[in-house]
């Protein structure tokens, strides 16, 4: 059997580990036709997990200073990388140099950043650079250095595509889940249980990490604003606060829901590992959040048969038919979120439906193993 061709995937945002990241790791983790060969300037959570999964990783020094300041905001730490930006050179020529040992057929990029680093190096190598673009971004100087080195540009839902100007060398390929993910079989009785709920209580619920631009606030203001007139009804949020978000935020969050809180009717249960758990005692989803590239959590929802209400923000329009496979309202629309998911605690045949309908179209449409045969077949592709 010949030899599967090898790609290097570089991320230099090693040093966490969520939803692109993840998305990472479970692409390499479906490719059946090439080799993926994790590359890294440096160890942390993100190469650990790619090992843990049976990636070959690949750990290559960036400068001391930049990988000190990576995760650094704000004026200062943009300084101190400019300071250390002329020493990237000898990285990017590191990076070249792998892939001409590997004899690697390109370069996948993971993000915006890891783009700027790895287009000159595949140029170097004389191989193509695949950006995978996971958020909705203009063309400023950073997006058109990546943009000048790539063969391809994936962009996962077709707003991010529209937000970079549908230019000729993008292409979209939705995220999706591994079979293993999700368990359908889950129940969700031990966790009502575990919380004081009813068995027949009806559960709205948001997953996502509490950040400002998640609006866990209009999830809040929707539940208060319910409460009374479902008194069997629970709300419930799922995550937690994520580095660099500001506590400020989660404190204003807890003083909000604190008439909710106090009867036990809101919850917040910080991280989850077992989303299934999660989901299966959810009635009904709430996705407000202002910006995202996809929204996977409201695929994984979607995937547990539990109807969806979310913003029109990018990803809206990639999973959701309104008011065939969910409910889609417009950012900030506050009384228009309160009303789609009054309408649903309203009536259990149309969660029913949404639910089922919204099942079908996330289960076949948004798999790992569709994303990763959409990536190889562009890798494998010449122009």
């Amino acid at each position: 059997m010949p030899e599967k061709p090898t790609v290097l995937f570089y991320e230099s945002n090693y040093y966490r580990f969520y939803g692109a990241a993840r998305v990472l790791v479970w692409l390499m983790t479906h490719l059946e036709r090439i080799h993926p060969v994790f590359v890294a300037p440096g160890d942390g959570i993100l190469p650990q997990r790619a090992r843990e999964a049976g990636i070959e990783t690949v750990i290559l020094p960036a400068p001391g200073i930049w990988r000190r300041m990576e995760s650094k905001k704000g004026g200062m730490g943009k300084v101190q990388k400019a300071l250390a930006a002329p020493a990237l050179a000898f990285h990017i020529r590191d990076l070249a140099r792998l892939a001409r040992e590997r004899n690697a057929i390109g370069i996948h990029a993971n993000s915006t950043r890891a783009a700027v680093l790895a287009g000159p190096a595949a140029k170097l190598a004389g191989v193509p650079m695949w950006w995978h673009l996971r958020r909705e971004r203009r063309m400023g100087m950073n997006e058109r250095a990546a943009y000048a080195f790539a063969e391809w540009v994936i962009c996962i839902s077709q707003a991010v595509e529209a937000g970079l100007g549908s230019p000729p060398k993008a292409v979209v390929i939705h995220d999706g889940l591994p079979a293993d993910r999700i368990d359908p079989h889950a129940s969700g009785e031990a966790l009502k249980a575990r919380l004081g709920w009813p068995e027949d209580a009806l559960v709205v619920g948001a997953v996502g990490s509490l950040a400002p631009n998640k609006r866990h606030d209009m999830f809040i203001r929707t539940a208060l604003a319910l409460a009374d007139s479902f008194p069997q009804a629970r709300f419930l949020i799922a995550g937690h606060r994520p580095q660099g978000a500001p506590a400020s935020y989660e404190r204003r969050l807890h003083e909000l829901a604190q008439p909710l809180e106090e009867t036990g009717r809101m919850v917040f249960l910080g991280w989850v590992e077992n989303v299934s758990e999660v989901f299966a005692a959810i009635d009904a989803f709430v996705f407000p959040s202002d910006n995202e590239g996809l929204g996977l959590v409201a695929i994984e929802a979607m995937q547990m048969g539990v109807p969806v209400v979310r913003t029109d923000a990018a990803g809206a329009e990639d999973m959701i038919r309104d008011g065939e496979t969910g409910f889609i309202v417009p950012v900030g629309d506050q009384v228009a979120l309160t009303q789609r998911v009054r309408m649903l605690l309203e009536d259990p045949a149309l969660r029913e439906r949404i639910g089922r309908a919204g099942q079908e179209v996330a289960r076949s449409e948004f798999t790992a193993q569709r994303m990763a045969e959409k990536t190889e077949a562009l890798m494998l592709r010449r122009k």
